[in-house]
């Protein structure tokens, strides 16, 4: 119940370890700064709104907890880069600091209503009858008076978007959350006509904090009637309704006062920035050039006195906040830092409104290309290509390259699919999952970007809202993805002999898709799978499932009042499953020998799923600077015969000897030693106190893994690696028992006693960091055995060789 801490707490220099979890903390004293020991800061569930600058000052610190607090400084796209972050901006902020008075103002709406000229009114330019139809994105500055600050001039940039139906899509990618939104609809015409409730749904799921101004346009003609106490009751974010004339200027300044009090409210609006941060950050945003090279960025930054860390971090936000484009992390974008995003959407508009792609449903091709961007060069054409792929609006086809599917010029109707989708029911050991999202909205580019971000698993059957998938070349596992405006859900079914693995797979994309929209409001369900034979209609909610998985083992189905097992309904699709995932690949290594080609191919999906569900627990701390390395990993002893039974006590046996830990590349299903990825560690002792929690997991999965080697990395295990293999199995899962005081970790204590497994993932996030300071110490240079950092399509974090990477290209 602390409110306060006493500034004498800056006397414990010594201190290491502070946890400050679940108080009623407003602020902290400066003295925390005078913590120079600290390594482990936990200040989760208080009532922070700002971090001291001074906390910037703690050189040690490498765990730093802040879930659950208010938070508006520093900004959450900060917060989310993780602790180095953080601490390069706090760093900064210590220097000088200054209130940047800057935001967004989105203006959508169908196309026609009036929004250019709104925005014309609202800047006090005259009315142009003859204005031209937004194509992409205008993005232009708006300067009002703050409505209570004096001599403080807030700047509005606008962003002003095409209404087409065809560029829904396109735009949700910058409809950014914290931000001010003008939803314009034609009073002439009717809120109907605007589909009103279509875009409230969208700003809802995509920025649930941005307030929202709802304008009538072109009431000099006919009075807005809108029932606005409903619409008030359904989206709470509606600050005001107003009603304008462009034409004649009626109710532009009621308006422009109204905007001036949300935005002055806004989140982002008067945040303090680094000042070295915002002098650099207005100078990238006064340049004329539509790009530049990273290392101009780069060389820009360092002569504002921005270096470093702090570089990286200020590219990265200026990248979430829509002031540039720059896929840091992508080798195939990385080359090339966009100045003028709106830039980007006016070519790809040129193709979405092509009238050949559109005749052709979809097919793109470069002679297309080459035509229709024949004004910039060859390199930033196919860079753009690039960036349409990246935001999931097409994919190269897998028969010819030259040619790309544009997923929203699909065709509506759906095609005949029942004869692929039915095959694997001809197998006598086919089993079918399915789950339904049920949506409160069906945003623009559902299913489509998932149809692309999929594309590798393409039977070549699909549509605007829906597509058939199979998994291996011999289809064994084909997979249907269904959207339904009508119900609003989103249904994917998989069957074959192991549909979990590919289903597990599918449904992590699914669920990148999703999360790009915040707000949207989903309930996943979960069919029946009938009884005793017979189909059942009943569909259990996934959430209820999850919390009951290890409380009760069984659910009573109300359509039948019969109980079904609950492990059953998530075997392969929950965490909580994995030990049952486990025991049946023991069971079928017991049977290999009786259907030997079927029962290798089962191993081998489950498998896969182990490894990739393993990875997908720490893509959290993978997406972080400070704990980014590969992560998957045997140790042995060095100079040792491969043979632990000689070891009375291995924890004594460490105090003498050293350590190799050899890192593995992580393709789900293939983890295999990376050459050159072997490395001594001479004193392991420490640092196994602290990754023992994560090794202990770690060994769960590896005990299965079946590492491949040799030069195609596709041939079996020969007999003396198995064995090497598997001994240093053995040793790791010895050293783990015999790693004394574990129990006294104060990471893993805490999780035990909280009991969530997000918090004993959290715990063995900071064994990830103490790996990656190991790796730093070990491989300065980071080549980590040529091991190189991929998100897939589907949200995981791989570090892959040089060969598996190239199934991701």
């Amino acid at each position: 119940h602390l409110t306060s801490l006493p500034a004498e707490i800056g006397q414990l220099t010594a201190l290491t370890q502070l946890d400050l979890m679940q108080n009623h903390l407003t602020s902290l004293p400066a003295e925390i700064g005078q913590l120079t020991a600290l390594t482990q800061l936990d200040l989760r569930d208080n009532h922070l709104t700002s971090l001291l600058a001074e906390i910037g000052q703690l050189m040690a610190l490498t765990q730093l907890d802040l879930e659950e607090n208010q938070l508006s400084s520093p900004p959450p796209d900060i917060i989310d880069q993780g602790i180095e972050a953080i601490l390069s901006y706090l760093r900064e902020q210590l220097e000088e600091s200054t209130q940047q008075w800057v935001s967004k103002l989105l203006v959508v709406g169908e196309g026609g209503v009036g929004k250019t000229s709104l925005l014309r009114a609202l800047r006090g330019e005259k009315f142009d009858i003859q204005e031209s139809t937004t194509r992409g994105i205008d993005i232009r500055s708006l300067e009002l008076n703050h409505p209570t600050a004096a001599h403080v001039t807030m700047q509005l940039n606008t962003w002003d978007f095409g209404g087409q139906e065809i560029y829904h899509a396109t735009h949700q990618f910058f409809l950014t959350n914290r931000s001010l939104f003008l939803l314009a609809w034609n009073a002439r015409h009717g809120f109907e006509q605007g589909k009103l409730y279509y875009w409230l749904d969208t700003i809802q799921a995509l920025a649930p904090d941005s307030p929202i101004l709802l304008v009538a346009t072109h009431t000099d003609q006919r009075d807005a009637d809108l029932p606005l106490s409903e619409l008030r009751r359904q989206y709470p974010q509606i600050a005001a309704h107003c009603e304008v004339s462009n034409q004649t200027g009626r109710g532009i300044e009621e308006l422009r006062k109204e905007i001036r009090t949300v935005a002055a409210d806004l989140p982002l609006m008067g945040e303090v920035w680094p000042a070295a941060w915002l002098d650099t950050a207005n100078v990238v945003r006064a340049k004329s050039e539509k790009y530049i090279s990273p290392q101009q960025l780069w060389d820009l930054m360092a002569g504002h006195h921005v270096t470093g860390t702090s570089a990286a971090t200020l590219a990265q936000w200026l990248h979430e906040l829509g002031d540039i484009l720059y896929f840091r992390d992508a080798e195939e974008l990385n080359d090339i830092v966009i100045l003028k995003p709106q830039w980007v959407t006016s070519y790809i508009s040129k193709v979405l409104e092509s009238e050949e792609v559109i005749e052709q449903v979809g097919i793109f091709t470069r002679a297309h290309m080459d035509s229709l961007w024949h004004d910039i060069d060859s390199s930033m054409r196919a860079h753009f290509l690039r960036l349409m792929e990246r935001f999931d609006l097409s994919y190269r086809t897998l028969e010819n390259k030259e040619i790309s599917l544009v997923v929203e010029r699909l065709p509506l109707d759906q095609p005949s699919y029942e004869e692929i989708w039915n095959a694997p029911k001809a197998a006598e050991d086919c089993n079918e999952i399915a789950m339904k999202f049920e949506l409160n909205t069906i945003p623009a580019g559902i299913p489509t970007w998932f149809i692309a971000r999929s594309h590798r698993f393409t039977t070549r059957t699909h549509w605007r809202s829906g597509a058939v998938f199979a998994y291996e070349h011999e289809r064994k596992h084909v997979a249907l993805v269904e959207a339904s405006s009508r119900d609003r859900s989103l249904n994917l079914a998989v069957r074959g002999p192991i549909p979990q693995n590919f289903f597990a797979l599918l449904k992590d994309g699914i669920e990148v898709i999703l999360n790009r929209f915040p707000g949207l409001q989903i309930k996943r369900l979960i069919p029946c799978p009938g009884h005793a034979g017979e189909p059942c209609s009943h569909e259990f909610d996934y959430e209820q499932l999850r919390k009951r998985v290890n409380k009760k083992p069984t659910i009573e189905c109300p359509e039948s009042l019969k109980d079904v097992q609950v492990n059953g309904l998530l075997f392969g699709l929950h965490q909580s499953t994995q030990d049952i995932v486990l025991s049946r690949i023991d069971a079928l290594e017991a049977t290999q020998t009786e259907r030997h080609q079927e029962t290798l191919s089962a191993i081998e999906n489950l498998q896969a799923l182990t490894q990739r569900e393993f990875t997908n627990v720490y893509r959290r701390e993978q997406a972080k600077i400070e704990s980014h390395c590969p992560n998957i990993f045997t140790l042995s002893l060095t100079n040792a015969s491969h043979s632990y039974d000689f070891l009375q006590d291995v924890w004594e046996a460490l105090g003498g000897q050293q350590v190799e830990i050899q890192l593995f590349c992580q393709t789900p299903g293939k983890w295999h030693p990376a050459e050159e990825g072997q490395y001594t560690i001479k004193s392991p002792a420490e640092w196994m106190k602290t990754v023992a929690p994560y090794v202990r997991r770690l060994i769960s999965v590896l005990r299965y893994a079946a590492p491949l080697v040799g030069p195609g990395l596709g041939v079996a295990i020969p007999k003396d690696y198995e064995k090497h293999f598997k001994n240093d199995v053995k040793f790791m899962t010895k050293l783990v028992e015999k790693v004394p005081d574990i129990k006294e970790n104060l990471a893993l204590e805490r999780a035990g006693a909280v009991g969530e497994a997000a918090d004993m993932t959290r715990a063995e996030g900071a064994a990830l960091r103490a790996l990656r300071l190991l790796l730093d110490e070990l491989d300065p240079q980071q080549h980590w055995g040529g091991l190189k950092k991929m998100l897939t399509p589907e949200g995981h974090y791989l570090w892959l060789c040089e060969t598996h990477k190239q199934e991701y290209a």
